[in-house]
């Protein structure tokens, strides 16, 4: 009977050395550490109080209750806008489906939008009409981004989840007479 040996079986085991090194209770901030391998640098912190991860607000104690009130108003008006943003790119994308009439989109858009979106819909209501495919699913919005431009102006996205694909649009929403209405629509 022959005893097969292998390589490892031959040589003697060694183990590296190992080297223990005692850690301070406390650790100097990484800046300070000499060869530090990560390469960070703590953040002067500007207060005591305030921990360098935290995010940092506006002091309170300059603002007026005026400006603070101001402040309030423009994160409201925001949500608003990102609000008919999201529901403006959800009923246009079920009108060019057949899931909602074109005309209740009036109240949103002004007039060469909405002449715009009924003609889509129409077109799309043609190209159906040939087909013979299933009644469409509904869809659901994602989510709407909205970026100020001016006082009464604002850029929007919105992100609108189809059962097949993903449709974007981005949006023009002005003020008109105390009502925000979009004036420009492109669907992607």
């Amino acid at each position: 009977m022959t005893t097969l040996t292998t390589a490892a079986a031959q040589a003697p085991e060694r183990t590296p050395a190992l080297t223990v090194t005692a850690v301070p209770a406390a650790l100097p901030p990484l800046d300070s550490v000499a060869g530090s391998t990560l390469g960070l640098a703590s953040r002067p912190s500007h207060s005591p109080q305030h921990a360098a991860w935290a995010p940092r607000q506006r002091p309170l104690e300059g603002t007026t209750t005026a400006e603070r009130a101001q402040a309030e108003r423009r994160r409201e008006e925001e949500r608003h806008v990102r609000s008919l943003a999201r529901i403006v790119a959800l009923a246009c994308v079920e009108a060019e489906l057949g899931l909602r009439p074109a005309r209740q989109l009036s109240a949103w858009l002004d007039l060469a939008t909405y002449q715009k979106m009924i003609r889509r819909a129409d077109l799309a209501h043609r190209l159906r009409a040939t087909r013979t495919d299933g009644p469409a699913a509904a869809p659901k919005a994602l989510g709407a981004r909205a970026c100020r431009l001016g006082q009464e102006a604002y850029e929007a996205s919105a992100t609108v989840q189809l059962p097949d694909r993903a449709r974007a649009m981005a949006l023009r929403i002005e003020k008109h007479r105390n009502r925000w209405k979009v004036t420009t629509l492109e669907l992607g």
